[in-house]
């Protein structure tokens, strides 16, 4: 048995499609179709005793001859992926010629796991043309490893994104069962007819019209299911209203990858493992299907995954081990975005590896550095937040978690007032405001003075007067450059026209407390210490964001009278360098003027 000889396969007739002008939208349909053709050769199972032979290459009528037999066949599945559409009949005699040659070379060679290899070819090398996203392919082996011994077992997969780990399961089990509503091609059927056992494909809306059915009123139930969600997707109007007459939809849900999570509980038994974004870890709108899981024991682990692992997004997931009929008092966190579990496979996509250790840390109960089982009490404490930030520090984490519990603390809204900025639609009118933005705030010295305007009424002026930003206010970023801060120059105009006001992705912390000078309560959250601590409050690979809730908590050192005075002399150091830079480039620029003059 050759490895890679499928890859090989496939990227050959890749490089034949684009050397003949094969279209690129419907190229992984025609690999696919074609690899389909050889293995089912290769087993005897062409309709009509018909084989793969060079009379093809050579004669189109006994090529459409075999493309008729194969649509005309008594194995539906066989059937199903040929009549789907004409792409196989409408195929130029030259490539044709040459893309059977290529298949005749592989008719004496064993090829490893045909069906595998050819969606991880698609992957890995052919991203840019296919309709969906995909994880990388070692994250379909973890959750496949993650599933253990599928012997006797039945297991159930469904949304698009999941079809590769439905061809690894389908290697190692003959009962899989694949529901989706994306047909493409009949890709999953000619993927089925390339594995080792083939597997079940019905094409339907699981969550409108499930296909797998007792009654009308009740689901067949499967041992193992397994989603990896579209993300962002919303659902309609009657799901999220739970107009369902199998009750699946028992919590008020609009997103795709929460409803597939109640589907998934009403259709499995044993182990249920789903893909979610990081937002639905922590969003209000998730709440109650997280306290839903967790309080009733059916959350067994939370798996954080690194952004660069799906190839069409960013975004930050994680996978979601749960069991329907569980009854586990203790969550299992662990975190693989660290470099002992991820390697870069290119510029921007990363790949897990050492998955066997990832198992070993989910059967412990042991506090590791990435790994943490935390009891139900602690999450339900938690306002039944999942982010894994919550429960397990990293190394500096837990170093500035160690200074904070030996030092005097107060919490952040115990000695500022914070302050909003510009309403989302202020009243237009008479009077010129300043808007400040994360583009103003400087790493040395002073925000810069803003240039934005905008034009406020004599109401709107005297009801935001507390939002005109006074001298030393400090700017703390909520949303985009989430974490970034700025101290105001003690200049700022504070009446009449020309004042400054934050935008709405900022917000004015302002001190109250003789305890805290504005100006060491900036130096601090400039302090390594102060910047760990903002960090740990990131959330969304999106748009970055920081709950004012959160932030409002945060503990802060109370400073001695000898460490407030280094403070401040830090503090306007950095002015007084921020104004000789000024000065150096108006001196350096004024030279340049000089130069070849108009």
């Amino acid at each position: 048995m050759q490895k890679y000889k499928t890859k090989e396969l496939v990227i050959s007739l890749y490089d034949l499609m684009h050397q003949y002008g094969i279209r690129r939208h419907n190229e992984n349909e025609i690999a696919l179709k074609l690899a389909a053709i050889l293995v089912l050769s290769k087993e005897g199972k062409l309709p009509k005793g018909l084989k793969l032979s060079q009379s093809l290459a050579e004669y189109k009528g006994e090529w459409l001859a075999l493309v008729e037999a194969l649509k005309a066949s008594e194995d539906s599945q066989i059937q199903r992926v040929f009549s789907h559409d004409n792409a196989l009949e409408d195929l130029p005699l030259p490539f044709l010629h040459s893309a059977i040659n290529t298949l005749l070379k592989y008719e004496d060679i064993t090829l490893e796991s045909p069906a595998v290899d050819s969606i991880r070819t698609i992957i890995s090398n052919f991203t840019s043309s296919t309709n969906e996203g995909f994880a990388d392919f070692s994250v379909y082996l973890l959750a496949n490893a993650l599933l253990g011994d599928k012997s006797g077992k039945t297991t159930y997969l469904m949304s698009p994104a999941s079809l590769p780990l439905v061809t690894i399961i389908s290697e190692e089990s003959e009962s899989v069962y694949y529901e989706t509503i994306n047909q493409s091609g009949m890709i999953a059927d000619a993927l089925s007819l390339m594995s080792e056992n083939e597997f079940e494909v019905t094409y339907s809306d699981a969550l409108d019209k499930p296909s797998y059915t007792k009654s009308k009123n009740e689901l067949e139930t499967f041992d193992y299911g397994i989603s990896f969600s579209p993300m962002g997707v919303t659902v309609p109007k009657h799901i999220s209203d739970n107009i369902d007459t199998y009750d699946r939809f028992i919590i008020p849900t609009k997103k795709v990858e929460s409803a597939n999570i109640l589907h998934l509980l009403k259709q499995c038994r044993e182990t249920v493992i789903v893909s979610v974004t990081e937002g639905f870890l922590y969003s209000t709108m998730e709440k109650d299907l997280r306290e839903h899981l967790v309080a009733n024991g059916m959350l067994k682990a939370v798996i954080s995954l690194p952004s660069g692992i799906w190839t069409g997004t960013a975004v930050k997931t994680s996978l979601l081990i749960i069991e329907p009929n569980g009854h586990n008092q203790s969550v299992r966190f662990i975190d693989v975005t660290g470099e002992a579990f991820i390697k870069k496979t290119t510029r921007r996509l990363l790949s897990l590896r050492n998955i066997d250790i990832i198992l070993e840390y989910l059967a412990s109960n042991e506090q590791l550095d990435s790994a943490i089982s935390v009891p139900v009490f602690a999450i339900q404490e938690n306002d039944y937040h999942l982010n894994i930030g919550r429960y397990l520090l990293d190394p500096e984490e837990k170093t500035v978690d160690k200074i904070l519990s030996e030092s005097t603390t107060a919490t952040l809204d115990s000695i500022v007032r914070f302050e909003r900025g510009l309403s989302v639609k202020p009243d237009e009118g008479d009077y010129t405001v300043l808007e400040v933005g994360a583009s103003e705030l400087n790493d040395i010295g002073d925000i810069s003075t803003p240039t934005k305007k905008a034009y406020i009424s004599e109401s709107e002026r005297a009801k935001n007067q507390s939002g005109f930003l006074q001298p030393n206010d400090i700017i703390f970023i909520l949303k985009g450059s989430a974490g970034k801060l700025g101290i105001v120059p003690e200049d700022v105009p504070t009446t009449g026209d020309g004042c400054w006001m934050v935008n709405r992705s900022a917000i004015v912390i302002r001190t109250t407390s003789d305890k805290m000078n504005p100006k060491v309560l900036y130096a601090y959250l400039k302090s390594h210490i102060g910047q760990t601590q903002i960090a740990s409050l990131v959330k969304g690979a999106t748009i970055p964001n920081i709950s004012l809730k959160e932030l409002k908590q945060i503990p802060v050192i109370v400073p001695s009278d000898d460490e407030q005075e280094q403070a401040i002399e830090c503090v306007d150091k950095s002015r007084e360098t921020q104004q000789t830079i000024q000065k150096l480039v108006l001196e350096q620029q004024a030279r340049q003027d000089q130069l070849w003059k108009l």
